[in-house]
């Protein structure tokens, strides 16, 4: 079949309690970005069970157009249901894109709807973009084409591109786009698949669902995330520090902008300071505070580096932040090269004199 024949990007969308996700909003963005630029429509995929109301929000949040099932049966995620409903229509109205957000549900259906629609897949993306590819073994140049923006397992950002395959399935990480705004004047097509019940899908069945309590940190809704590094084991002379004193340095400086300024702020923490297991730090710094590419996506208003080095893990995960300081002692950190102010010095004296000046009872100048 022709590549010509398959129109309009679709995002896999998820309603909790009556409304749609953030995430899945985020992804409604990144389709309507993709659509704009090759004139198509956006598509908000919905599967579930009372789904009326997200319908419409859909629409409202830049949906052109609504592809959903609504049945008892699919009330829970399921992944062989899930996958059959979703491929169905693929298969029927033939997209020429489907979005998913990288979060456990989408890393679960994603592949199995790319295996069984016979197409690529390229996950955890940090941004979409749409160029013409040059495919050497065919000397052909495909038009428009999605590339894929991800960080590679090194000290890249590489760019997937899925030129011969249609629908171009992608998974997006949670925080890398801006939900577009409320309209409910927005008018948009829906389309209601009424899928049957196979019992060979229910091979597992679903006894009992208990909500998992929310975490209290929020780093994705943040205004001020505070994130430190292996750069709190030593002063700017190079003297180890116990870097428990690290950690109440960064989180004075992140209770006073709580509680004198009233502003949102959370106390993050990279991968290296958490994989290190440190026992001065057990319990106070958890895999809930990383930030980086197997951690949060954040962008707050400011983001506050403090011995971190800034690998490409590190940078997908805050590098959308709309105001990045940074304080190392190093001046080839590479968080110096995307911060829009870097201070060469030590944490250890600089902190303390901010939150001096800041009204916070150190020692400012």
């Amino acid at each position: 079949m022709s590549l010509e024949q398959y129109r309009d990007v679709w995002a896999y969308c998820v309603a909790e309690k009556g409304k749609l996700t953030r995430p899945s909003l985020e992804i409604l963005a990144a389709a309507r970005k993709v659509a704009d630029q090759i004139g198509q429509k956006v598509g908000a995929v919905l599967v579930g069970y009372g789904l009326d109301q997200v319908v419409d929000e859909a629409i409202a949040r830049g949906a052109d157009l609504v592809v959903y099932a609504d049945e008892p049966w699919l009330s829970s995620y399921l992944c062989l249901p899930y996958t059959r409903v979703v491929c169905e229509m693929a298969e029927k109205l033939k997209p020429y894109a489907l979005i998913f957000v990288a979060d456990e549900l989408g890393r679960d259906l994603s592949p199995r709807v790319a295996y069984r629609l016979n197409t690529g897949l390229a996950t955890d993306n940090i941004s979409l973009a749409v160029e013409d590819y040059y495919f050497g073994p065919l000397n052909t140049t495909f038009k428009n084409v999605i590339a894929q923006i991800r960080p590679d397992f090194a000290t890249r950002v590489a760019k997937i591109f899925t030129p011969r395959h249609r629908p171009q399935i992608a998974s997006i990480r949670p925080g890398n786009y801006e939900p577009l705004p409320e309209d409910w004047s927005r008018k948009g097509e829906k389309i209601r698949f009424r899928p049957q019940p196979n019992p060979e899908d229910f091979s597992v069945q679903i006894i009992e669902e208990k909500e998992v309590p929310k975490s209290s940190i929020d780093l994705e809704g943040a205004t001020v995330v505070v994130t430190i590094g292996l750069g709190i084991l030593k002063d700017g002379a190079g003297n180890p520090k116990n870097p428990k004193e690290g950690y109440e340095i960064a989180k004075k400086l992140v209770d006073l902008l709580k509680e004198k300024y009233g502003v949102k702020s959370e106390l993050g923490a990279t991968r290296a300071l958490i994989h290190a297991e440190l026992k001065e730090l057990e319990g106070l710094v958890t895999s809930e505070r990383q930030v980086g590419q197997t951690g949060k996506t954040v962008s707050p208003e400011i983001y506050v580096a403090l011995g971190v080095s800034g690998s490409v893990q590190h940078r997908v995960g805050m590098i959308k932040s709309k105001k990045i300081i940074a304080i190392n002692t190093d001046p080839k950190a590479p968080i110096f090269e995307i911060a829009h102010y870097g201070i060469r010095g030590d944490l250890y004296q600089l902190v303390p004199n901010i939150i001096g000046l800041l009204g916070g009872g150190a020692g400012g100048r």
